[in-house]
Order: C-alpha cells, then structure tokens, then sequence
C-alpha cells in the first residue's frame, strides 16, 4: 500500500471523527451543535441521514426516547464505506447517549442542559470515545431565533487523550414549516468545521426533510461534508 492511500484514509477518518465527536453530542436534525431540550415524556424520535465526504459514505439511524419524563436515551448505528486506498473497508460505528435538561428553554428565555455520549466501533465493545457536553440554549424573537453554545470534554480511546470541545450554532425559523441552521464546532488538537443546513416540515411535528453542508474551517476550506436526512417523531 503506498503512501498516498494512507493519507487519504487518514485524512477520511480525522473527519469522521471530525463530524462525531468534535461537539461531544449533536442536536436534532440537521445541527450538529447540541440544543438545551429533550423530547417531552412517553415521546420518541427516529433520526436517519446519509453523510457524504470525499471517500467517506455513512448511513445512520439513531432511535432517542424520554424515558422517565427527565431524561431521553438514544442508542445510534451507522454502516460507514471508506474508499479511500485500494480496496473499500466497511465498519459499523454506534453510539450510546443520555440527554436531561437542568432548565428548560422556554420562549425568549434560556434553557440548560447535559449530555453524556459513548461513541465506538463494532468488535470493541463499549470501548471507545467517551464524551460529556453542556449545551446552553437562548431564545429570541418568540422563538424565531435559537442561539446554542457548547462546552465539554472528550476521551478518545485512541491515544488515550483528552480533549476540549466547542460549538456554537443558530436556527432561523423562516415561516411555519422551513428553517436554517448555521453553526461552528471543533475539538483540540482536531481544528474546527463549519456548517449550513436546511429543513423542511413535511408533517408538522412528525416528519422533517433536511439537508446540510459543511467543510473544515481553515485557510482554503477543504474536506466537504454534505448530508440528506429524515427525522421521525411519534405522537
């Protein structure tokens, strides 16, 4: 194998580690910026999404319920194809997380809340990045605007390291059913991405389509991302 496929498979994986774990937790569809709220007791939700990145493909469906009314529990999985050298490799990645909310986001006020994620490959076991987030939600305008600041910290299992993450985000709500996300995040020694996303109520408060578009944030950009997900969510 020559130098030039290793770096390419490198390269694949930093981003996909990138776009997991740099904010220690994602919010729901199509931010990757986590949000201050869970979904109300006895309710569920089904998140799927294609990721496209160079040589990178993944597909995700992560199921979340509230349970006990104070906290929601999501078990994620995903079938990842790199490309990238001579021959494809196929994985399969999941993730565990538990979400509660301290002070719920209410309308032009501010909500803040905790989450606690394990994200690893099959074959490990439980071993892998271990990660604890505290997202920070404010509401503008009646809810026009949501502004969400992250902080947290992340162990990966490679290396052994701890490291610093970050993101910050906004949702534009443009009328009763279409609305736009922007947002940065990274994680140390990692470097941070960028990203912009759209979404549209099919079913109000049951369907959504989104889709996003993100690179990394550095002099000439570089490493596109694009996704095209759905969000389900029961009564």
């Amino acid at each position: 194998m020559t130098f030039a496929p290793l770096q390419a498979r490198a390269a694949a994986c930093v981003l996909a580690a990138s776009l997991l774990a740099c904010p220690a937790t994602h919010a729901g569809r199509p931010m990757t910026v986590d949000d201050a709220a869970i979904a109300a007791p006895g309710r569920c939700q089904l998140e799927t999404y294609a990721l496209h990145a160079d040589h990178l493909a993944e597909y995700w469906a992560t199921p979340a319920c509230n349970v006990g009314g104070d906290w929601e529990l999501a078990l994620g999985g995903a079938w990842a194809d790199d490309t990238a050298g001579p021959r494809s490799q196929t994985t399969h990645h999941f993730r565990l997380q538990a979400k509660t909310v301290f002070k719920p986001l209410e309308t032009n006020g501010w909500g803040l809340g905790l989450v606690l994620a394990d994200y690893f490959r099959a074959g490990r076991g439980g071993d892998g990045d271990l990660s604890i987030n505290v997202p920070l939600s404010i509401s503008l305008r009646d809810d026009a605007v949501l502004l969400h600041l992250n902080a947290g910290m992340m162990h990966a299992e490679t290396g052994r390291r701890h490291h610093a993450t970050w993101g910050g985000g906004a949702q534009f709500r443009l009328d009763e059913r279409h609305s736009l996300t922007a947002e940065v995040y990274g994680r140390q020694h990692s470097g941070s991405n960028y990203q912009f996303g759209i979404a549209r109520a099919l079913i109000p408060d049951r369907l959504q389509l989104d889709a996003t578009w993100g690179q990394r944030l550095a002099r000439g950009g570089g490493e596109p991302v694009a996704t095209v997900g759905l969000v389900f969510q029961s009564r």
